[in-house]
């Protein structure tokens, strides 16, 4: 298995872009995924700077309809036309920020015009040979997130998100078991366990994504630290919605090994 970062919000050099998103670029069993797009069409020339051809992506992967996840797919689309979209059938849904601003899911034409096909998941699956999208992440503990500033829309009025769009990647090979997530809107514990419980308690060998730590999580997250070391995790490469706190605050606390996931990041096992 390995993994490229094409985006997130740091980059180092003169020549990636990096923007507030998220995207990987994930290779295992022989196939190439795309875990999420980041927010613009900065994916297709990182991709080529970094010699990595996206129009032989199989996969792509949305793990939630946030704009900073799903907005790059429509460059994505204009040059490969084969690959398989997947996504939980919530993640469409109009999306909101604290000011009412949709930071949805967008397209510019309708997605039964597009040639790829779209598949629509709501309970766990296996797109391929050890390939797993978990769409069931259970509520096992505190959330270890805050989505307080997150809305969506029932009935004409604006309710906090419960995030029925999130997912993550679960991919097994070699015997080692590797993590992808989006932003843990619902919580990295919960993903974690979710995962761990999947696997009947084996280790994982990477969890790779954004943790969603702002400032309020920042302030408790001492209380958290020792439930990292419950649930048998290897290594942890964080980015994105971590943020360079949250980053420190994991790397200098935690027993197991952290790194930041930044722009061009690569990692092989």
């Amino acid at each position: 298995m390995e993994f490229t970062t094409l985006i997130d919000n740091i980059v180092y050099g003169e020549v990636l872009t990096a923007e507030h998103g998220l995207s990987f670029l994930v290779k295992a069993h022989n196939k190439t995924i795309l875990f999420d797009t980041g927010q613009t069409g900065a994916i297709l020339k990182n991709a080529e700077y970094l010699d990595e051809d996206l129009e032989t992506v199989d996969y792509v992967v949305l793990s939630h309809g946030h704009y900073d996840h799903c907005g790059g797919l429509e460059s994505f689309l204009s040059i490969n036309s084969k690959a398989k979209v997947f996504m939980k059938s919530k993640a469409i849904e109009d999306k909101f920020r604290k000011d009412y601003k949709s930071i949805g899911f967008k397209l510019q034409k309708k997605i039964s015009d597009y040639p790829n096909e779209f598949i629509f998941i709501d309970e766990d699956t296996e797109i391929a040979p050890g390939v797993w999208l978990m769409a069931d992440i259970c509520q096992y503990r505190d959330s270890f997130s805050s989505n307080e500033s997150l809305f969506i829309k029932i009935d004409n009025h604006y309710v906090s998100d419960p995030f029925q769009d999130e997912l993550f990647m679960l991919i097994e090979e070699s015997g080692k078991n590797h993590l992808f997530t989006g932003c843990s809107h619902k919580g990295i514990l919960n993903i974690i366990k979710t995962a761990s419980e999947a696997l009947s308690g084996a280790p994982i060998e990477t969890v790779a994504g954004g943790m969603h730590i702002n400032t309020g999580i920042l302030n408790e997250i001492d209380g958290y630290l020792n439930q990292f070391d419950s649930l048998n995790v290897k290594n942890l490469f964080v980015n994105h919605c971590t943020g360079i706190e949250g980053y420190f605050k994991l790397r200098s606390n935690l027993s197991l090994n952290v790194h930041y996931a930044f722009t061009g990041f690569k990692y092989s096992e």
